[in-house]
């Protein structure tokens, strides 16, 4: 029998009041358990001054991108150097695992990506003559539960999957004390528990659950789903929202949730996927990122055989950021509220090189000064030197779209 996992059913509850979450965990082949169907949630989105946090990193060797900020950074004392997206991964051994019978099992990574990265100070090292000392305050998403292993090897990338951007001794921040590093507490409103958090309420307990939150639209379908948190419920009590209902106070939320600016794009969403063009440009960087990111999650319902446009058609009038264009680009391709399944981390140096286009077809890209003009000062390669424009086109030759300029 084929399994069904949460993001392909269509959810309800049927009660007057509008299905908004779901706490669910999934078995080892995807069968989901509902912990609970929600109406609302406080707490998810989150300022990003809040969720902003400052690691140093020690005995840096940079190079490419990560190098030429280190340099304008040194050139201008005291004033912060955006970096642009950056990932650390640390690789070390597995303690017991003897990696002449287990060359595979003896090896462990964790990856760490970091959002909106500011280079705030950065000096020589004493580490050596050619290393840097760099101080880095940003929204980072990653493992920060357990202590920090030994004989680590440390190494920086352009982003989450791109190229090399250099090596350091030691990163200060990300491993450490769990309960520092917890995201901040989340409230769900007007719950109807079920199953396993009936139990779970009745007899109060940490077992270690890990549960998702998932954010349905008005029709029960899944529109966006969260990494797995910890299920710590420090209060229950009887929801205002009447009924059988409860409000739940969890220790921790999601690790990682949108900004404020992105609260306006899901109650758009929540009333399903636009019908109309243009939907994503009224809003700030921050939301179009949102915008994509809801695309993107829509992309499975998508049959990628009824896209056989040869020609398809790229307003430009308002791409003036990065999220912008891919909002455009994914448009063009698919409609409104589109996705252009692309590996946008070839951009970064990702070997993956990309993903092919089904078929081949022509973008005539319209007004295309306006994203020239705003994007003139944005890179993202990792030597830090093509301008992002000219290294999207490159990409969408490279991968069988023909872009007319006009």
């Amino acid at each position: 029998m084929e399994v069904v996992g949460a993001e392909h059913r269509q959810w309800g509850w049927g009660r007057a009041l509008p299905l908004k979450y779901l706490l669910v965990s999934e078995e080892w082949d995807g069968e989901p358990t509902v912990w609970a169907r929600c109406a609302e949630a406080d707490g998810l989105f989150v300022d990003p001054a809040r969720r902003r946090k400052r690691v140093t990193v020690l005995g840096c060797a940079p190079t490419g991108r990560l190098l030429k900020a280190v340099e304008r950074a040194l050139g201008r004392p005291g004033e912060g150097v955006e970096l642009g997206a950056l990932g650390v991964v640390s690789d070390f051994p597995v303690p017991g695992v003897d990696p002449e019978t287990d060359p595979y099992g003896a090896l462990q990574d964790d990856h760490w990506y970091f959002d909106r990265p500011v280079l705030t100070d950065c000096r020589p090292s004493s580490l050596g003559g050619a290393l840097f000392d760099l101080v880095v305050e940003a929204e980072i998403d990653g493992p920060a539960w357990r202590p920090e292993p030994v004989d680590i090897e440390w190494g920086l990338f352009n982003g989450a999957g791109g190229g090399r951007l250099g090596e350091c001794h030691r990163v200060e921040g990300l491993y450490g004390d769990p309960g520092s590093l917890v995201s901040p507490p989340l409230v769900l409103r007007g719950c109807e528990p079920v199953g396993p958090l009936l139990r779970h309420l009745v007899r109060r307990r940490s077992d270690g659950d890990r549960v998702r939150l998932l954010a349905v639209d008005r029709r029960g379908r899944v529109m966006r789903g969260f990494d797995p948190m910890p299920l710590d419920v420090v209060a229950s009590r009887p929801s205002a929202l009447g009924g059988t209902l409860v409000d739940l106070w969890l220790a921790e939320g999601p690790a990682v949730r949108p900004g404020p600016e992105a609260r306006p794009v899901w109650e758009a969403w929540f009333e399903g996927p636009p019908a109309g063009l243009g939907g994503w440009a009224a809003y700030g960087a921050e939301g179009r990122a949102e915008w994509a990111a809801f695309a993107a999650a829509r992309w499975n319902a998508v049959d990628p055989g009824q896209l056989t446009d040869p020609v398809r058609r790229l307003d430009g009038r308002h791409v003036t950021d990065a999220p912008g264009l891919l909002c455009a680009i994914g448009e063009a391709v698919a409609g409104p509220g589109g996705h252009f399944p692309q590996c946008w981390h070839a951009l970064r140096g990702c070997p993956c090189g990309g993903d092919r286009v089904p078929v081949p077809f022509t973008l005539v890209w319209q007004d295309p000064e306006v994203a020239r003009s705003a994007l003139a000062g944005h890179t993202v390669d990792t030597a830090g030197e093509t301008p992002y424009l000219d290294a999207v086109l490159d990409q969408l030759a490279r991968v069988g779209v023909t872009v007319e300029l006009r």
